[in-house]
């Protein structure tokens, strides 16, 4: 059994594997970095160490109706840190094989990059994010 970390993205809500998360922080606005694309908010300090602020939502090509971030993921792969800000962290979630569906047919190119599928979640749809492909794309 793996856990999952929930977040929403406007009224959407996602999850990545809690073994990439490397810590979650209250939102703090980030120090703009010139030329940067669209969907970097900037720099944040962390302990120290400077990270980038990746808006998830713009970055996914996710609609995020009201744009209030309270919360920034701090995920991780093998050799760099990136912060993604989210409209809020919802909860910690146990999920099993059986939870998971794949995307519709319909589905877009951007969701179908960034997603590894839908879980079911005690009757919520939560999107799989394919935390991988979050890296590749930031690096764009």
């Amino acid at each position: 059994m793996e856990k999952a970390l929930v977040f929403s993205l406007g009224s959407q809500e996602f999850s990545v594997q809690i073994s990439a998360v490397k810590e979650i922080k209250e939102w703090a606005k980030a120090t703009p970095f010139p030329a940067a694309p669209a969907f970097v908010e900037g720099v944040v300090n962390v302990r120290g160490s400077v990270i980038p602020l990746v808006n998830m939502a713009q970055m996914m090509g996710v609609s995020d109706d009201n744009d209030e971030k309270k919360a920034i993921i701090f995920l991780k792969d093998d050799k760099k840190i990136i912060g993604f800000s989210v409209s809020n962290v919802t909860d910690i979630s146990d999920i099993d094989e059986e939870d998971f569906r794949p995307l519709p047919e319909l589905s877009s190119d951007n969701l179908k990059y960034y997603s590894n599928g839908i879980l079911s979640l005690g009757g919520r749809l939560v999107f799989s994010v394919n935390v991988a492909s979050l890296f590749e794309g930031s690096l764009q």
